[in-house]
């Protein structure tokens, strides 16, 4: 399958801009945008915050994961993955099959920003663990970056670039993935 028929998952971190960028691509490519977020705040019926408090966190992740599932047979959509998509072995073997992966990273004190100043974050962003806000991101970050790296054709810093820039910069590099496989 060509990259360009391909789906594009955005992983990566909380607040690293995974359904802005997800949009502005699924506009400009004509495809399907999914922020798994949303789409399993939809099937419960409720908010993330309030699901997990009722169900637990391995619920959760199994909701997750058969939502993934479902969107793996799907093409030419454009899936902002919840930050912990990665946690689960099944969902990066996805991602390398079905999926052409951006790895969307930003830095510890700008996901602490973005977190703050969201007021969706208490409702679609429960906390993962006891730890500060500080702590826990820099915590999580260290557990799940080999499992970014692993599943990334693509990683791009969002700290400093436009929106527009970003979305370019994944075009380009799917066009350059795209152009050595036909070699």
């Amino acid at each position: 399958m060509a990259i360009a028929a391909q789906n594009i998952a955005l992983v990566g971190f909380r607040a690293t801009g995974k359904s802005t960028l997800g949009r502005i691509l699924a506009e400009k490519l004509g495809y399907t945008f999914v922020d798994m977020d949303e789409e399993l705040v939809t099937r419960f019926g409720t908010d993330i915050h309030n699901w997990i408090q009722e169900h637990g966190w391995e619920a959760f992740r199994d909701a997750e994961a058969q939502l993934f599932a479902e969107l793996a047979g799907h093409l030419r959509q454009i899936v902002a993955t919840g930050g912990g998509v990665v946690i689960r072995e099944d969902n990066r073997e996805r991602l390398k099959q079905n999926f052409f992966t951006v790895w969307l990273q930003t830095s510890v004190e700008n996901i602490q920003a973005r977190l703050s100043q969201d007021p969706k974050t208490r409702s679609q962003r429960p906390a993962l663990t006891e730890l500060s806000l500080r702590e826990e991101i820099t915590t999580i970050l260290q557990q799940r970056t080999p499992w970014y790296r692993d599943t990334a054709d693509l990683i791009l810093a969002t700290d400093a670039q436009d929106p527009a820039e970003l979305v370019k910069s994944i075009l380009t590099g799917m066009d350059r993935i795209d152009r050595m496989e036909d070699k």
